[in-house]
């Protein structure tokens, strides 16, 4: 049955020409890139999760039509289909005729290989209309990303007042400066700056310096650019955004605690949607934390819902983020139900 199947671990080189090839055609989001999906492999064999890679092609006469990234892990005492124990960027299908015999073949890998679940998200800027990944029996436990919409003709007039009003502090300020580094001006030591910066801000090392150097590396290849805020000749905060086609996200954000009581991302968010809009993208996804209020697997602090909050100053709106979990263990199942009992909050009267 595999004959129109080429996966990653016989043929890498190939593998990528037609994954590339499948990113063109579709005009997929930045989620795809592959060394995205390399930093996410990397993260997971850092973290001791990962155990192989079965992600292939799907080829139709000799021309690939989908793409399937499909990494295993080992959650506890269960293989998953995730990555970084979270959930895996759905099928790139360029053919929906295919559709159905992709997520059977999904099917047949986690049989063989005793997979417990799979954990598939559907990347928001796909625009979908409805969660497709219900008709092949995946449990719905979607939330809610927040999209900046950059056709709007004056990006600073759709933002809430109180940012613009932050925005204009920051720009109207000449102790301050904003720059960036992108395919045309890059710098190793400015990345090295937002890396050391990613980790002081975080108060511990989340992930290995080879990640980031392949962030930078994406960047050269002007699939990424680094916004930088400088106050009196201090970089004291960053933000980084990846984008392909007309899709941009935000994936990465960084400050200096010592700086915290400044209105540091305002200026950094605005200046990106500007940059990026006159790149051509239409709209960025703002990633997690977005959705405002606790879902089955998602459960917000009380910081992650004031970033989600913050993100609703820009000009945007809510996008469906579909994501489903397909069980095949009740081991799985029952661990999953637990944390959602014991994490969901249930609401009070006022």
């Amino acid at each position: 049955m595999w004959d129109n199947f080429l996966f990653k671990e016989k043929n890498q080189v190939l593998f990528w020409k037609h994954w590339g090839s499948l990113i063109d055609t579709t005009k997929s989001g930045p989620r795809y890139l592959p060394t995205e999906l390399e930093i996410w492999l990397t993260i997971s064999k850092n973290k001791n999760l990962f155990c192989f890679d079965k992600s292939f092609i799907y080829l139709l006469r000799g021309k690939p039509v989908a793409g399937v990234f499909l990494p295993i892990e080992k959650q506890d005492k269960n293989k998953t289909i995730s990555v970084a124990g979270g959930y895996v960027i759905a099928p790139m299908t360029q053919d929906k005729s295919v559709e159905e015999k992709i997520f059977k073949a999904i099917d047949n890998i986690a049989a063989e290989h005793k997979v417990g679940k799979i954990m598939f998200g559907i990347d928001p800027l796909d625009n979908n209309r409805y969660n497709y990944l219900q008709k092949y029996n995946y449990l719905d436990t979607s939330m809610l990303s927040y999209v900046f919409d950059l056709t709007k003709e004056n990006l600073l007039d759709s933002c809430r007042r109180n940012h613009k009003r932050n925005i204009k502090k920051i720009r109207d300020n000449k102790d301050f400066t904003v720059f960036y580094i992108d395919n045309n001006s890059p710098s190793y030591e400015i990345h090295e700056e937002y890396r050391t910066l990613h980790h002081k801000c975080s108060g511990r090392i989340t992930r290995s310096k080879d990640t980031f150097d392949a962030q930078y590396e994406k960047l050269k290849k002007g699939k990424a650019v680094l916004f930088g805020l400088n106050f009196k000749q201090k970089n004291v905060a960053f933000l980084y955004f990846d984008y392909n086609a007309d899709k941009a996200v935000s994936v990465s954000a960084a400050d200096d605690p010592d700086y915290d009581s400044l209105p540091l991302y305002h200026i950094l968010y605005y200046m990106g949607m500007e940059y990026l809009k006159k790149a051509g993208v239409c709209y960025i996804d703002t990633g997690n934390p977005s959705s405002p209020s606790p879902q089955f697997d998602y459960y917000p602090d009380n910081k992650q819902k004031n970033i989600a909050l913050f993100k609703r100053g820009f000009g945007g709106e809510y996008w469906p983020y579909f994501r489903g979990i397909k069980y095949f263990s009740r081991e799985a199942f029952k661990k999953d139900m637990s944390d959602f009992i014991n994490n969901f909050e249930i609401s009070k009267y006022e």
